[in-house]
């Protein structure tokens, strides 16, 4: 449905009119209020006419992790799909906004995707929704969200990446924090097929392992599954290909890349890393400012803290 001025739009959601009754809700913790000016309580006018709303979220109690919780709700849609749609980039919007003044986000949701649509007509109860110390002005953190608030919705592999980033910065623990920082580099890994060479041999692997009576049935099914994914790039290759891209004239970037991927899984399988030494939280920095560097070219976007790229 095409979208009246945005004059209009407020004027039908702000009188309740039943052709804008869709809402969506999304939940966000953060370490400070400061982080996003002590934004609460107010309304914001989005440039299509929507508006929306950030509350306390007084169902979550993050402050016994000494963080802060809030609800953001955006009004004003003719459907359940155009609401659900504003709803995702709204989490993009979040995402990014935390990504550029450099403080982490945590979605909070129960769903598979973190919008939830609401008839604003219904009752709350019955809607069905769950719910380094920097400080920034409100005019910073306001020019940050409209700046992403205008961005296009991305693939939902970027929203994700985008997701696992911002949340890392609030996990309890330097082990923690690493991995997930680290996670957010698969889904950008973006695997090509390796060619009909490499297909054909597979398949020739495939058909000889299907025919060896001296491997036990229960096995077969899982190594033909194994060796079929044999066909396309591992995470592994797609992220070096994909960082001559990203990174042109940094030599550097792979290496350190490569490195943090490697010491994430010695964690996962190991429990601990190989050298004690190794110091977590460094290893957070320097994958964190590849990540940023890596949003904003894919964003197209120059963030309000620059990524600091430095050699591993």
């Amino acid at each position: 449905m095409t979208r009246k001025p945005p004059l209009l739009e407020r004027r039908l959601i702000l009188a309740n009119d039943h052709r804008r009754k869709y809402g969506v809700r999304l939940t966000f913790q953060i370490q400070r209020a400061a982080h996003i000016g002590d934004l609460e309580r107010v309304s914001l006018l989005l440039s299509d006419g929507s508006v929306a709303m950030i509350l306390p979220d007084e169902a979550f109690d993050f402050e016994v992790e000494g963080g802060k919780s809030y609800d953001m709700s955006v009004l004003g849609f003719p459907t359940a799909s155009d609401a659900e749609a504003a709803g995702m980039q709204m989490a993009q919007a979040l995402l990014l906004c935390a990504v550029s003044l450099d403080f982490g986000l945590r979605l909070s949701y129960q769903s598979h995707e973190p919008p939830t649509v609401f008839e604003r007509a219904l009752p709350a109860g019955l809607r069905g929704f769950s719910t380094g110390h920097t400080a920034w002005p409100q005019d910073v953190v306001l020019s940050e969200l409209w700046k992403a608030v205008e961005m296009p919705l991305r693939d939902r592999r970027l929203s994700l990446s985008l997701e696992l980033f911002s949340a890392a910065a609030l996990e309890s623990n330097e082990r923690a924090r690493f991995v997930m920082a680290v996670s957010a580099l698969e889904p950008l890994a973006v695997q090509i097929d390796l060619g009909s060479e490499v297909s054909v041999a597979v398949d020739t692997f495939a058909s000889m392992l299907s025919a060896d009576t001296n491997v036990p049935s229960s096995l077969k099914a899982s190594l033909s599954g194994r060796l079929l994914q044999l066909k396309r790039e591992s995470i592994r290759q797609a992220l070096k290909r994909q960082c001559q891209q990203w990174f042109p004239s940094n030599r550097d970037a792979w290496e350190s890349i490569d490195y943090a991927y490697g010491l994430r899984s010695e964690l996962l399988h190991d429990g601990r890393p190989s050298d004690l030494d190794v110091l977590l939280a460094e290893q957070t920095r320097k994958i964190s400012n590849y990540l940023r560097a890596i949003y904003e070219k894919e964003f197209g976007l120059s963030f309000r803290v620059p990524a600091t790229l430095c050699s591993p």
